[in-house]
């Protein structure tokens, strides 16, 4: 490819990438089975929830934070499946500075604490918040105190003032030293939050090696495929130190709002944020479902880069060949599970031994992310 036709593609991709980045808006995947908030625009928001939550009217209070919604007065009342919140009609918060939390209370059923699960955000598509899944003992993970993230060297003004907002007090950056190099993490000037590097290479990913293949047509969807499922087994085999500090990071006094990142938030990333629920005692179940969601955040980036990998090589690599490598699929992260399974028995077991996660460190791990009461066998 000559010196235009690069330039050519470096335009066009920067007007797509301008073109998915245009606002704050948010919105969830569809056949939803809880409640979600979606951001609809400067000053509005919607919160909807499946036929099985209830069957009747719904409450709606709110809070800046998880700890601090106000129950004495309900902002609105809800008599079908969702409602749209405006600043001027209900609450003058809900706008684009603010993220805030809701608790849903039906006229039947239990109440539940909502909230925005991917961050509002201009210039990291996949900034989500690991708050709010249930764990198997019916206990729930605390809401803005563990955020999962793409990475952050694209984020605008205004997304800086948000992180600032919340508070963010550790960044822990999972990509090479090399990936650091060419895209720093932008310092948060009003928080300056403690920086660790935990870096993890991906063998055979390389930004530079991937990008060769592109151009030469060498790469093959059974190369990303069985590239990516070696990556998935190697968190297990090769990291763990790894995953183990970002562990003891999260029980440290004082660390969280925390935030982890990789580049694409969705392997690295995805390990670790699956890692961190599962020592919760989330749900394989849930975790799946976290891992996977990486998916509908992405679509816009993904689709882009999709329709440009065939200009960029001049049609010798086809969307089948590269969609592997964007995509969260099922079987990587199964493959590190398998792994943790076949090599220690269980899952809690791997968390022990190679982690150091003792049943001491585990429960007061527990204790800090998660709220409510666990279930007896007998509840």
């Amino acid at each position: 490819m000559n010196r235009t036709a690069r330039s050519t593609l470096a335009l066009l991709t920067l007007l797509a990438l301008a073109g998915c980045a245009t606002n704050r808006v948010t919105r969830e995947p569809p056949g939803i089975l809880v409640p979600v908030v979606e951001r609809l625009g400067p000053g509005k928001v919607r919160l909807r929830w499946p036929d099985s939550f209830t069957h009747g009217p719904v409450d709606i209070y709110v809070g800046e934070t998880s700890d601090s919604i106000d129950r004495t007065q309900p902002v609105a009342r809800a008599t079908g499946m969702s409602i749209e919140l405006t600043e001027l009609r209900h609450h003058p918060d809900i706008d684009d500075g603010h993220r805030l939390y809701y608790e849903l209370v039906p006229e039947s059923g239990e109440p539940i604490i909502v909230a925005e699960r991917r961050l509002p955000l201009v210039g990291a598509d996949n900034f989500r918040d690991l708050g709010g899944y249930r764990t198997a003992d019916g206990r729930t993970v605390r809401w803005g105190r563990v955020y999962r993230s793409s990475e952050l060297s694209g984020i605008t003004a205004a997304d800086m003032a948000y992180l600032s907002k919340i508070g963010i007090q550790v960044i822990v950056d999972l990509r090479s030293e090399r990936e650091r190099d060419r895209k720093p993490d932008p310092v948060i000037e009003s928080l300056q939050p403690h920086e660790l590097a935990l870096p993890i290479q991906q063998l055979g990913v390389e930004p530079d090696r991937v990008q060769r293949m592109i151009q030469t047509g060498a790469l093959s969807a059974f190369y990303s495929s069985d590239v990516m499922l070696m990556a998935y087994r190697s968190f297990v085999t090769d990291h763990g130190q790894k995953w183990a500090l970002l562990l003891q990071q999260l029980q440290d006094p004082g660390s969280t709002p925390l935030v982890f990142h990789c580049t694409a938030g969705k392997d690295r990333t995805g390990f670790a944020a699956a890692i961190f629920l599962l020592a919760l005692g989330v749900p394989e179940a849930t975790v799946f479902q976290d891992y996977l969601a990486t998916n509908w955040y992405r679509r816009d980036f993904t689709n882009m880069v999709l329709r440009f990998a065939p200009i960029y090589s001049l049609f010798r690599t086809e969307p089948e060949d590269v969609l592997p490598l964007l995509a969260a699929r099922r079987d990587y992260l199964q493959a590190s599970i398998d792994v943790m399974k076949q090599r220690y028995g269980s899952i809690d077991a791997y968390l022990e031994e190679a982690l150091g996660l003792t049943a001491e460190k585990r429960v007061a791990l527990q204790h800090e992310f998660l709220i409510g009461k666990a279930l007896t066998d007998d509840e």
